[in-house]
């Protein structure tokens, strides 16, 4: 009996946590945010479309550990895009100072 107590206590206190709707606006952000990414994931990806499996061979060309690694890395990278969107706007990411992206640092030569 006290089982049944203590888990619908932890329910109950878990219940609590579940995160509001999102409203119309940040669900647009969202879409914006992941559409983005994922045109940057396909341009980083293009050259994939191009690899046909090759069955039957004893070793086929793909896919190999560095074709898995460059698939996962560019996962990773549309990822953060995604993450880092969603927290600092729709800006691609980068940093933002009184409305106006900063400008990325150069050498002049």
């Amino acid at each position: 009996m006290k089982h049944v107590l203590l888990a619908a206590a932890a329910c109950l206190g878990l219940a609590a946590c579940a995160a509001a709707p999102e409203s119309a606006a940040q669900q647009a952000e969202n879409a914006a945010c992941t559409a983005q990414a994922n045109a940057q994931f396909n341009q980083a990806t293009l050259d994939e479309s191009a690899r046909t499996s090759q069955n039957g061979l004893m070793f086929g060309a793909t896919p190999n550990h560095v074709f898995d690694a460059e698939h996962m890395g560019a996962l990773s990278a549309r990822d953060s895009q995604i993450q880092d969107c969603e927290k600092t706007g729709n800006n691609n990411g980068q940093p933002v100072v009184n409305g106006v992206p900063v400008v990325a640092p150069h050498i002049i030569n």
